[in-house]
């Protein structure tokens, strides 16, 4: 497969496959949990340690050996897409939650390429070496996908994604099994298989399952000894850009009409969504979930920044949460680990 992606999802094909929104938002009144007088707050960060196999690891070459064997070419592709998580549509108890700490924009890391890359022509959209396949294993042992972006973070080992596929949720238990497959390319790893080491994540999202908090980190271990970012470079991250900015999508859907076995891609403007949150329309299927929204894409590069990522929506609508300062903080918190 080139390096061009497979095919071009425009923001104009949001009307194809369309779920009735009216279902969805009859399911999403449903009753949300309500939080106990004496809680933590929800910007309050969350911590998990990766499992593979039932076992806690204690060195890269253990975890490359578990993690391998776990995930072969066909479990890969017996892999079924998360679906995108019904939202919590209570603007009250958003607004309450989360009111919003919005500062100057600012990027905490700026986009870098592996340290060793070779140039391309320009094409329409460039396929990123620096966003990937999520695969993981949830308490009910069922095996499942999602997308995520390397960040180039000082020490060179995180990917960025959705909280529901690094957590379950509302109370749940931590993934399992968590490998990420840089520009997976149908069944094949260009540049590698790598193990989750511990997960990052608020309490908004694991002890509620709140939707304007669906975010989450992964520090990875070390692949025969060479760090993610510098095998395949890593996004800048951003924090109090405008909601009405461009981006650029790039995931894994991997429902119909898709398959995922190669990067898809949106390119146009995002939008305010409740109060801190943001969206974007384009069709985006079942296994984009964590796949970046990414500011200031450099096409020649093939990185930018992230900006947010997928989290929910139906198909044809991708919401997730701004990157303020609460977001900033939980990243501040988890970009030195290693």
């Amino acid at each position: 497969m080139p390096g061009r992606f497979g095919t071009h999802v425009s923001m104009r094909t949001h009307t194809l496959l369309a779920t009735p929104l009216v279902a969805l938002l009859a399911l999403a009144f449903a009753t949300a949990p309500a939080q106990a007088a004496t809680t933590e707050p929800s910007n309050s960060m969350a911590e998990g340690v990766s499992m593979i196999q039932g076992q806690m690891v204690s060195n890269p070459v253990s975890a490359k050996i578990l993690i391998e064997a776990y995930w072969t070419p066909e479990r890969m592709r017996a892999a079924r897409p998360v679906e995108k998580p019904l939202p919590i549509e209570d603007p009250a108890l958003e607004l309450r939650d989360r009111p919003g700490r919005v500062g100057t924009p600012r990027s905490a890391a700026v986009p870098a390429g592996p340290e060793t890359s070779g140039t391309q022509g320009i094409q329409a959209v460039n396929a990123s070496p620096g966003v990937g396949k999520v695969f993981f294993t949830d308490s009910d042992g069922d095996d499942w996908v999602c997308s995520g972006s390397t960040i180039n973070n000082p020490t060179k080992n995180m990917v960025s994604t959705a909280g529901h596929c690094v957590h379950e949720g509302d109370g749940g238990e931590w993934m399992e099994n968590w490998a990420y497959v840089p520009l997976y390319n149908y069944g094949a790893a260009p540049h590698g298989v790598w193990a989750a080491k511990s997960f990052t994540s608020v309490k908004g999202w694991t002890k509620w399952g709140y939707s304007w908090w669906d975010f989450g980190f992964a520090t990875m271990w070390t692949n025969n000894g060479v760090k993610l970012v510098h095998k395949t470079g890593g996004q800048g991250i951003s924090f109090n850009y405008g909601k009405w900015i461009s981006v650029t999508l790039l995931a894994y859907p991997s429902a119909a009409p898709f398959d995922g076995g190669w990067m898809q891609y949106c390119q146009g403007s995002m939008y305010p969504k409740g109060f801190q949150q943001v969206g974007f329309n384009c069709l985006l299927t079942g296994g984009a979930s964590g796949g970046p929204f990414l500011r200031a894409w450099d096409n020649d590069l093939k990185f930018g920044y992230t900006n947010s990522v997928i989290a929910w929506g139906p198909d044809d609508k991708n919401f997730g949460p701004y990157f303020d300062n609460d977001v900033l903080d939980i990243y501040n918190a988890a970009k030195n680990k290693s």
